[in-house]
């Protein structure tokens, strides 16, 4: 069988060092194939993505990626250790998916093995060393570093590996592929250019972050540089028909949202102070909870989310036409169900149903924040796979 890698990715937006990734990721694996798991409309920053699923998919699939799966929301809007195990699930449950690669500020992968294995089978001493930063204040990222720089052994940096975000991912995928068993080789490719929440926009590389931010203020023609010819273009044409999409669009939902949930929230004091949902989470941010997880619990809540443990089907988002055969193959090795048509949702297995439906209603709620444009939401059932 051909080799073939996986890359785990939200590309929101998509940009060169993005694009890199892929180029490395074929040439580090010897891979015949790369096939890229990506985040559906929402993603684990807790925001719905900046332009939707389809378009994200075509500008993949054009910078190099062969296959694009589709990461349900379930677990595209989890923690980092709950979007690990969904997306190396869905890689080890294909069937066809050989290695993974991922970015890392530290690429040595032995040192992110060694902490990934600690973490999956974690001690009581490290447990019980967790629990009191936590009771002192610390939000669960910092807490958990000091915890593994005094329970760890050879632990000189381990506590700044941890720190990155890029690593933080990184151990997370490799801890879901020991805790599975996954049989995924993992290579780790150093990140290049800016730093993960860098806003600076120094060519040929910036960070996701300050690319978002040249978007949220308008300024499309300034990240041209940033990113592939063909992905500036489709970003340009989801702009000019005003299909930018911000998570205070949702705010009215949100609202909706906190007035008719039963049980309480720890946004419902400051969201009778504040309207848009960033305002809110401004206000209630305090210093044991990070932004982030404020943000995941912000449109967990928007969206009524239930955790789920496993993905129950496999999505196709799109593919390369000369790669069809990736397709083929995907049907002939997956373990779990493989959805190229949606109109086949009722052949589905009931939990498999249930997943899907709710990765629809994600998507169809990211439409309405562009309503205030008089932007509808296209019917997936009639959406077909992006095809290049």
């Amino acid at each position: 069988m051909d080799k073939t890698c996986g890359i785990i990715a939200e590309y929101n937006p998509f940009h060169n060092g993005h694009a890199y990734q892929i180029s490395a990721a074929r040439h580090i694996c010897n891979s015949q194939n790369v096939i890229v798991i990506l985040s559906g409309n929402f993603v684990q920053r807790g925001e719905p993505a900046v332009i939707n699923k389809f378009a994200r998919t075509k500008q993949a699939l054009l910078s190099g990626a062969d296959l694009v799966l589709e990461l349900p929301a379930d677990f595209a809007m989890s923690s980092a250790e709950g979007f690990a195990q969904g997306a190396v699930s869905i890689l080890d449950a294909s069937g066809i998916v050989t290695d993974i690669c991922f970015g890392a500020e530290n690429p040595d992968i032995s040192a992110l093995k060694y902490i990934a294995k600690f973490l999956a089978n974690e001690t009581d001493e490290f447990k019980q060393i967790l629990r009191h930063h936590l009771s002192m204040g610390d939000n669960f990222p910092k807490a958990r570093a000091k915890a593994i720089s005094s329970a760890m052994i050879n632990n000189e940096n381990f506590e700044d590996i941890i720190k990155s975000p890029n690593n933080i991912l990184g151990i997370e995928y490799l801890k879901a592929i020991e805790k599975i068993g996954a049989g995924i080789t993992p290579h780790a490719i150093a990140r290049k250019g800016a730093s993960h929440h860098s806003k600076k926009l120094v060519p040929p590389y910036a960070s996701a972050s300050a690319l978002r931010n040249e978007i949220l203020g308008g300024n499309i023609d300034i990240i041209a540089d940033f990113v592939p010819l063909s992905s500036y273009k489709i970003l340009q044409h989801e702009h000019l028909h005003g299909a930018i999409n911000f998570v205070d669009n949702l705010s009215p939902y949100f609202h909706y949202a906190l007035a008719t949930k039963k049980t309480k929230t720890i946004f419902d004091k400051t969201a009778k102070s504040y309207y848009n949902i960033s305002d809110i989470i401004n206000a209630t941010k305090t210093k044991n909870v990070t932004h982030a997880a404020l943000k995941r619990a912000a449109i967990q809540v928007l969206l009524n989310t239930k955790k789920s443990e496993q993905p129950q089907y496999i999505r196709v988002l799109g593919f390369k036409r000369q790669k069809q055969n990736l397709v083929s193959l995907l049907h002939k090795k997956s373990s779990l169900p493989v959805v190229t048509n949606l109109k086949d949702i009722n052949n589905l297995p009931q939990s498999a149903k249930e997943m899907l439906e709710f990765e629809l209603w994600a998507s169809n709620l990211w439409w309405l924040g562009l309503k205030h444009k008089n932007i509808h939401a296209p019917n997936e059932f009639s959406t077909p796979m992006v095809i290049v």
